[in-house]
């Protein structure tokens, strides 16, 4: 049953009141009161109320404990049971944290808390929703508004002195699923469906050609051992092959066994039929072959124990998926992030910006959107326009264009050009959609004497002159000329600083290895984990901003 948290008062028995000075000042001090003070205040509990009971029954532990303690185990990298062993033995600034130092037993548990997870990872993946993470974006947005480097107020920053900076990056994050060889991964989806069958008594359907599954040792034979014998025999190694022919045996005798619904209702089935399906392709004769090694797409399985990872090339292979961050900051370096994605690392960086611009209200403050040059793209820039959001991109990737581009006029489609730099009208567009090439026919003789004919590359003839220009070449000569200001240079500086976010996770928070499998089980940990982060950078903002007011 769901029961809403109640405001306590400090009893006489209530161990802050007993702690002596050190105590005190220790706990002022800590990183857990930010949480106790902020988090656990701020917790909207009505969001949860979905996931309990409606019948009769005890009350659930307050969700404001939970959270709290979900993001104390993320703020000192601590397992579940390290955490519960600190707070029932009496570590005063993390019973504070979850207002419990009144308490004679701490209410929470190992189970409960691995409860608590499963119930939101089961809630979210039914209505298609994120409750951690929507606490995560309400709570930040309410610290970066204390702080200064958020509003919400439309008609601030028209004067274009004060409009919102958000600067943004994204980085992969490893997943705690091994990285699988082709064979591993066909084999690992038998194991998987053989012991679903197993566990369910099924085993009679099970073929023959299936039984060394069950024999003690055969992984290490069918993934070390026969590579050794196939290259003393002197052939060429055929264990995908053989490997793939029994998913079909195993395929054959499920169909035979189940219908199709009850086939579509197991998940291990589901995950088998996937990678026979991205793993191999019909040939001329209809027979199921294993496909090219180039023609796998990075979005197939590539762990049979976890669907969700993905391989991406960028600066080396990444197995997993990618963050991003979006930062609300200042130029004092103060800064909370305001809005993070966790997605598979096959999404490009413009796309994940998109998403953010999306979300933004129409009629918003101004803001000024950072980043490098691969969140750069034209889908973007419309969007910015029409959210009251200006985009600048660091390291402009691609050839660089001529400054004097920028000076062409096109039309809004961006297939004609209406003026050239020296301000004349074409006779006529010719409009390329193989390449996006605009090739704009100028009046006889007027480019002879032009001063950028040269720059413009005009293809001067003897009866007409022509232009050819593209739409990305005119917005990359405007974005060069941009970052060319005092105020672009200003912004390239101040994207620079969220590089650190992507070093302190890595290096304080080792997302890199976070003990769990599945994109939406990883969500919740990497949620709390940038609550975690904001806090720490408020507590640093609050204690210089009170150094100021006692100076």
């Amino acid at each position: 049953m769901f029961r809403q948290s109640q405001d306590l008062q400090m009893t006489l028995d209530d161990r802050m009141l007993y702690a002596n000075k050190q105590t005190r000042k220790a706990v002022e001090s800590s990183r857990a009161k930010m949480v106790g003070d902020i988090v656990y205040p701020l917790v909207d509990e009505s969001r949860f109320a979905s996931l309990f009971s409606d019948a009769g029954s005890r009350p659930n532990i307050e969700i404001k404990r939970y959270v709290s303690a979900l993001v104390l185990k993320r703020m000192y990298r601590m397992p579940d049971e390290m955490l519960i062993e600190f707070i029932r033995c009496g570590a005063l600034n993390f019973q504070y944290a979850l207002h419990t130092t009144q308490e004679d037993t701490q209410p929470l548990s190992e189970s409960s808390l691995r409860r608590f997870r499963r119930l939101v990872e089961a809630y979210n993946d039914e209505h298609k929703c994120d409750l951690i993470k929507e606490e995560f974006e309400r709570i930040s947005k309410m610290m970066a508004m204390n702080m200064g480097v958020l509003h919400d107020d439309p008609n601030k920053g028209e004067d274009d002195t004060a409009p919102i900076i958000v600067r943004m990056d994204s980085m992969e994050i490893e997943a705690h699923a091994k990285a699988m060889t082709r064979i591993e991964i066909l084999y690992t989806s038998i194991v998987i469906v053989l012991r679903y069958l197993h566990k369910k008594k099924f085993s009679d359907i099970i073929p023959d050609e299936l039984a060394h599954y069950n024999e003690e040792g055969d992984h290490n034979r069918v993934m070390y051992y026969r590579v050794a014998e196939d290259k003393k025999a002197g052939i060429q190694d055929t264990r995908v092959a053989e490997t793939i022919n029994e998913m079909l045996l195993l395929q054959k005798a499920m169909e035979d066994y189940f219908t199709k619904k009850m086939l579509s209702e197991i998940p291990e089935y589901q995950i088998f039929e996937r990678v026979l399906e991205e793993q191999t392709c019909l040939d001329e004769n209809g027979k199921r072959v294993p496909k090219a090694k180039e023609n796998i797409a990075p979005t197939s399985v590539q762990n049979p124990f976890d669907e969700t990872v993905t391989y991406r090339y960028k600066h080396g292979q990444h197995h997993g998926h990618v963050l991003n961050v979006a930062e609300a900051c200042d130029d004092d370096g103060n800064g909370v992030i305001i809005y993070a994605t966790l997605e598979p690392n096959v999404q490009q960086d413009n796309k994940l910006a998109e998403e953010y611009v999306k979300q933004l209200p129409d009629n918003g403050p101004k803001q000024v959107l950072v980043g490098d040059g691969a969140f750069n793209g034209e889908e973007l820039e419309k969007l910015a326009a029409q959210k009251n959001v200006t985009l600048q991109t660091t390291s402009l990737t691609g050839k660089a264009a001529d400054d004097i581009f920028a000076d062409f006029v096109l039309n809004e489609e961006k297939t004609a050009v209406l003026n050239c730099p020296k301000g004349l009208v074409p006779v006529s567009n010719k409009y390329s959609v193989k390449d996006g090439t605009i090739t704009a026919v100028i009046p006889e003789r007027a480019c002879a004497e032009c001063p950028y004919k040269e720059r413009c590359k005009a293809n001067i003839g003897k009866k007409k002159t022509s232009v050819r220009v593209t739409g990305k070449t005119v917005a990359r000569a405007k974005q060069a000329r941009h970052f060319s200001t005092e105020e672009g240079k200003k912004n390239a500086c101040r994207r620079n600083g969220v590089e650190g976010i992507m070093s302190v996770m890595r290096r304080k928070y080792d997302v890199d290895h976070i003990p769990v499998f599945r994109l939406e089980r990883l969500k919740n940990w990497i949620w709390t984990t940038l609550i975690s982060y904001n806090l720490v950078k408020y507590q640093k903002y609050m204690l210089e901003k009170e150094l100021c007011e006692t100076a």
